[in-house]
């Protein structure tokens, strides 16, 4: 099989040489321009081989079509540091208007995911990022989340607003993505946990503009849900409209095994994240990977981290799971 015919089969549970697989890691250094963003995530294609790819794009790029300014420093794994945020409070997010994605911040990201298909080929599945309003809100006011959650709970118009302005800004940046012939999208939210959401404010300040951003990418093979975070809502995601679900599989959050049961979809997981990865043992690793593949039974699996990995992972940890992966098939 290539890739993309093992990608896909996976996601339909058919049978697979092997399970595809594949990791995600910033560069801070290398994403602060579509070139450096595509060179990056080349250099990553060529060292590793996964089977998918998912470049990773700067995580303030979309606030940054409201005015968020950043300062990057050189070192690969030193996160950037924000000098200016779009607004001075969350009630301004009310004033906010949407914004165009073909220029700007997303325009960049536009050219890199259109350079990266090319030169990857049409035999290597590309998914590009795409955080939920909530999200992005939190990155654009002083304050945060609490902030914004604060909002929600006192003048939730106001906060409604400007989750209007930034869903129909992503809609329309994931309708450019459909354009330019990626495989799917991955659609991110760090908010939808117990500890931040009750159900109740999940479907009124969360579901909508998920499902409307989702429809955008309808036509897509390869959409996948990332619920970030310990003590997912799992069951307000169990019915949304994607190819893969994505989460953490940690104490508080369901199983691989009970994902694929409760969604009948398949599921991209099985591998630590950030921080621990970075000081496990290849061994260790190894055997959590087997562990997973072991679980899911080679159908519906697609290997990868809870979510993105150090920067700095050390390459023998990654070339190991390569390894015992192709040994598996």
């Amino acid at each position: 099989m290539n890739k993309r015919e093992r990608v896909m089969a996976a996601i339909r549970g058919e049978p697979v040489d092997r399970v595809p697989f594949s990791f995600w890691l910033h560069n801070f250094a290398r994403e602060d321009s579509a070139r450096a963003l595509t060179e990056e995530t080349l250099r990553l294609h060529r060292a590793f081989d996964w089977d998918f790819l998912k470049p990773q794009s700067r995580y303030q790029c979309f606030a940054e079509m409201w005015g968020l300014e950043y300062r990057q420093a050189p070192d690969r794994a030193e996160w950037p540091v924000i000098t200016k945020l779009p607004v001075r409070s969350a009630a301004d997010l009310a004033t906010i208007a949407p914004a165009d994605p073909t220029k700007g911040a997303l325009a960049e990201q536009l050219e890199a995911m259109s350079a990266i298909k090319a030169a990857a080929g049409p035999d290597v599945p590309v998914v590009a990022t795409v955080f939920a309003p909530l999200m992005v809100a939190q990155f654009m006011v002083p304050g945060g989340i609490d902030a914004v959650l604060k909002l929600a709970r006192e003048d939730a118009p106001k906060l409604e607003r400007g989750l209007e302005a930034i869903a129909a800004t992503q809609e329309a940046f994931t309708r450019e993505l459909v354009a330019r012939g990626v495989d799917g999208i991955f659609y991110a939210t760090n908010v939808a946990t117990k500890n931040l959401l009750t159900p109740g404010e999940f479907r009124r300040f969360q579901r909508p503009y998920d499902r409307r951003i989702l429809e955008a990418a309808a036509t897509l093979p390869f959409n996948i849900v990332h619920m970030c975070g310990g003590g997912i809502l799992f069951e307000e995601f169990a019915d949304y409209p994607v190819s893969v679900f994505s989460w953490a599989t940690t104490t508080g959050n369901p199983s691989l095994t009970e994902v694929h049961r409760r969604t009948g979809r398949a599921v991209l997981g099985g591998l630590p994240a950030k921080p621990e990865i970075k000081t496990m043992t290849p061994q260790a690793l190894v055997a959590r990977a087997r562990a997973s593949l072991a679980e899911m039974g080679g159908r519906h699996h697609l290997l990868g981290p809870d979510c993105s990995i150090n920067p700095d992972t050390p390459e023998e940890l990654l070339h190991a799971v390569g390894a015992a992966v192709r040994k598996a098939a």
